[in-house]
Parts: C-alpha cells; structure tokens; sequence
C-alpha cells in the first residue's frame, strides 16, 4: 500500500466542504485525520446529496464545544500529538475559541497550521461571509460563459470550495518535506477566493464580454432521447471528421464557413443551430458508439453515481485522481464517523480516564452525542 503520509496525524477543526477537502486527501495519503467538531457536528452533516459523508470518509470524531471554560486547554493538549491542523473558521475566530495557530503551537512548536478562509486573514474583504458561489464571483470565474449562448451560470460542482481544499492539501505536503529538512512549522494561510482566481485566470484575462474561449463545437447538446451530448468537436480534424463520418447528414456542417476555429467562432450562433438539429437526431448512447467508431469526442453527461461506476464498479466513493506505479488508490475504507464517535478513544490516548471524561462531560466541554454516554 503506497502511503507517504503515513504516520502524520491531522486535526480538522473545519466545517463544510473546503477543509475536509483538504483531509480527506491527507487521509487518502496516508495520514490519520481526526474531526474536531462542535455540539450538533459540523454544520456539514446537515446539508443533503451526502456532502458530509462522501468527504469525511475514515476520518475520525470527537465532539468538543470549544466554547466552554476548559476547551482550549483540552485542545493543546491534544494537538501536541498531532502534526497538521486544518482550521476553517472566519478570521478572527479560531483566536476568540484559543485555538490560533500562536496558542496551538505553544504546546507543538514544529506544527503546520493551515488556515482556510473566504478571502484570506488579511486584507478589506477578509470578514466578508460567503460560500462558493460568492467566491466564484469575486474570483471572476462567473464572468465567462460556460456554453456558446446564454450569461453565465453558477457550476454545478462546487469549485472554489474544492480547488481551495486541493491548494490546502499541496500547502501542507509541501510544509511537511520542509518540515523532514529544517525542523519548522508553518502557518499556511489559504484563500477560497484565490484559489478559484488561479482557476478563472487559467484562460487569461479576457474581458468578460469576450466569447474568444469559447467554441461553438465544443459544448453539450440534448439528444433524442432527452440525455445530454458532450461534444468536443474543437479542432479542425475533429469537426471536419465528425462531417464527414456523417456522410450526407453532415452536409450543413461542411460550409466553408466552418472550415476553421476562427470561422466557427464568427459563424458560431449559425453553427450551433446546426449542430443542435443534427444531434437532436439520434440518442446519446448512438452518439457514444459511433464517437468510438470514428475516433471522435462524444460523451454522453453522467451522473455521478454513474462516473464513479465507470471507474470502480461498487467502489463507495472514488479513488484518488492519480494511480501511483499503476496502482489506484482507493477511497477509504471506512464510512464517515457518528458525530463523537471517537471521543473518548481519541482522548483516552493521551491520558483522559474515565473520571476525566466524566469530569469534562459535567463541564459542558464533552457535549452530549448519540454515541457517548450523557
């Protein structure tokens, strides 16, 4: 089993989506990743289509409520075991809560502290509130249209969130090698709106108005049957191959108007009229067979449950996006955890008994949870 990160123990002390993102790559890795989640749980675990429990796969939970007289002690005191903290609070808060990286790294000084937040610590924006949408539009990404015709729209996948996460889990490998060679720590400040901005900016700095990235044969249609066609007819061998396998069906498509990307650009609202009716002819399984017969670009829109059949059948989630010398490495094995769960596991490792547990239950710092004890 390839596990470089094994061995490194992570503490998630993240809601929602953008931290444990970030864990449940670590975790894929190899490192041991427990949840410290507040009274009620991450506010994550409320949210429908399984968010919660497809990215806190294998991670264990403990349920502390930061809040109460006591917590913050109980808190360095166990990051002193750990290596990583992913933090995914406002700023300002996780010093209000005593749990910054200044304080946590008084009881681990070679700690690497990864902070992910809106807009960053610093700067006029950084107590704005928002959620992947409104980072998404402050990053630009919402500005360029997503198919030919019509404004732009909001992703269906959560892009800011998860890029910032991916950003998150790079940050912290990377402070980890630096960590074998000089000692140090680190404090790793992650932005969700910079980390969509490197995404937007990946095409340029078009103005919003420009359709220049846009390509009218490279763009999903409905088909007869009511499914959805990826088609990504761009260059010029592709889309003339597609005229041309469709022999007189293609007829409309081989105007020399379209003979080039730069002539399917100008003439593109004509074109997409064109393609829409050709394809609207024949099902998306049709489109997707004869795509494999001709060597060409045609995908019918998956679900997801779909996809992750595609590529491990009866897998609980997908593997990691890398094989590593030919090897998948699968998603984790065990389900997402019940809400503290872990608790008195977690902490009887670092000396809390019985008594010391009851005592920090009648202290409100142990809320009560369906799997402890009241």
């Amino acid at each position: 089993m390839w596990a470089p990160l094994a061995g490194v123990r992570v503490l998630e002390l993240a809601p929602f989506l953008p931290g444990p993102f970030a864990g449940a790559q670590l975790l894929t890795l190899g490192a041991t990743v427990v949840k410290l989640e507040p009274p009620g749980g991450d506010p994550g675990r409320h949210l429908p289509d399984g968010l919660f429990v497809m990215n806190n796969r294998g991670k264990q939970s403990v349920c502390v409520n930061l809040k109460a007289p006591g917590a913050p002690e109980l808190v360095q005191r166990l990051v002193a075991g750990f290596d990583v903290v992913l933090e995914g609070f406002r700023p300002g808060v996780a010093a209000r809560l005593g749990v910054d990286y200044a304080t946590l790294r008084q009881a681990r000084p070679d700690l690497i502290y990864c902070a992910l937040s809106g807009f960053g610590q610093t700067g006029p924006r950084a107590a704005w509130p928002g959620h992947d949408l409104t980072y998404l539009a402050a990053a630009g990404a919402l500005s360029r249209p997503g198919h030919w015709a019509g404004p732009a729209r909001r992703p269906g996948v959560p892009v800011a969130d998860t890029a910032s996460g991916l950003f998150a889990a790079l940050a912290v490998v990377s402070a980890l090698m630096r960590r074998t060679s000089t000692g140090e720590g680190a404090y790793l400040d992650a932005s969700i709106t910079d980390a969509a901005l490197s995404l937007a900016a990946c095409r340029g700095l078009a103005p919003p108005a420009s359709r220049t990235h846009l390509h009218p044969a490279n763009d999903v249609f409905p088909c007869a049957d009511g499914a959805e066609l990826a088609a990504g007819l761009l260059e010029d061998h592709f889309f003339a191959g597609f005229a041309r396998a469709l022999g007189e069906a293609g007829a409309p498509l081989t105007d020399p108007r379209f003979a080039t990307v730069a002539g399917r650009q100008t003439h593109g609202d004509e074109l997409q009229q064109r393609l829409a009716a050709i394809i609207a002819t024949r099902t998306a399984a049709d489109w997707e067979a004869f795509g494999a017969t001709h060597s060409l670009p045609l995908v019918r829109v998956r679900s997801v449950a779909e996809a992750l059949a595609d590529q491990h059948p009866g897998a609980p989630a997908p593997d990691f996006a890398v094989r590593v010398n030919g090897a998948r490495l699968p998603a984790a094995v065990s389900a997402a955890p019940a809400l503290g769960a872990d608790t008195a596991a977690v902490l009887g490792a670092i000396g809390y008994d019985a008594a010391a547990l009851a005592g920090l239950r009648a202290a409100g710092v142990l809320p009560p949870c369906p799997t402890e004890p009241a």
